[in-house]
């Protein structure tokens, strides 16, 4: 376990925000300052929803890839007076805080992958489902397509929530960045690394900072981007990235 001090001396800046105050608290208990700049914002969608709202019954599955689709599917409920007890569909998560956000609203979580990616998702959902089920996938407008095209069964998307570039956040983290450059830049997706390419990187380039990524996926969309990976977390938590990064060390000095 990390100990106190190990952060001492170093700013981590979140380009997202964190949905509970654990990550920060970590930062803080290890020595360290937090600096949150979130660079995408979401806000519902609602054009589906007289489509499927009507008919989740018709679904086996309910899959919730985000603790914003959950949140957003939580407003749809309360806004139609929705009876939880009414519906028999199973729910797949992916990743521990979408499931116990999930089952804050009163529903069972079913299956939730071993890793905590969309990718492993595919690879093992049809070994507790049947081909035959129909699934409904609750995203965000800017999800890929690994659900609906890596599982064998039918999968329809409703699309929930949307998710857009915060410019206001985006421009306070560069300015932020020009006047400080020992910090640890975290990204959880590859739409902030791409928000922060284009806005930031473009003209401050990546070699000044330390850069950390929560995934697989991430990080791959880091590197693409000619960014160096310091530190990488397989557990997909801002709190699980917090500690690598207090564990971090390079050849000669842990700063």
């Amino acid at each position: 376990m990390s100990k106190k001090g190990d952060l001492e001396g170093q700013t981590i800046v979140f380009t997202g925000q964190p949905k509970s105050d654990e990550a920060i608290l970590e930062v803080r208990r290890l020595g360290g300052e937090v600096q949150i700049f979130p660079l995408l914002q979401t806000t519902e969608v609602s054009l589906q929803d007289e489509k499927f709202i009507t008919q989740l019954n018709a679904y086996d599955w309910l899959i919730f890839t985000s603790q914003n689709a959950v949140a957003t599917f939580e407003q749809k409920l309360i806004r139609h007076r929705i009876q939880k007890k009414n519906y028999r569909f199973k729910i797949a998560a992916v990743g521990s805080k979408t499931a116990l956000a999930i089952e804050k609203l009163g529903f069972h979580v079913t299956f939730i992958p071993t890793s905590y990616s969309a990718d492993d998702f595919v690879q093992q959902f049809p070994q507790i489902s049947n081909q035959s089920d129909a699934c409904l996938f609750l995203k965000g407008s800017l999800a890929k397509a690994t659900i609906q095209e890596g599982l064998p069964q039918l999968v329809d998307e409703w699309t929930v929530y949307e998710t857009c570039q915060d410019a206001n956040n985006t421009q306070r983290l560069s300015t932020y960045l020009a006047r400080h450059k020992n910090t640890f830049i975290a990204f959880a997706s590859p739409s902030s690394v791409e928000i922060f390419t284009r806005h930031i990187a473009s003209t401050m380039g990546w070699d000044q900072f330390k850069i950390a990524a929560i995934g697989h996926v991430t990080a791959a969309a880091l590197q693409k981007q000619g960014a160096p990976v310091h530190v990488q977390s397989t557990t997909y938590t801002w709190l699980a990235l917090v500690q690598e990064i207090a564990n971090w060390k390079d050849e000669s000095n842990k700063w």
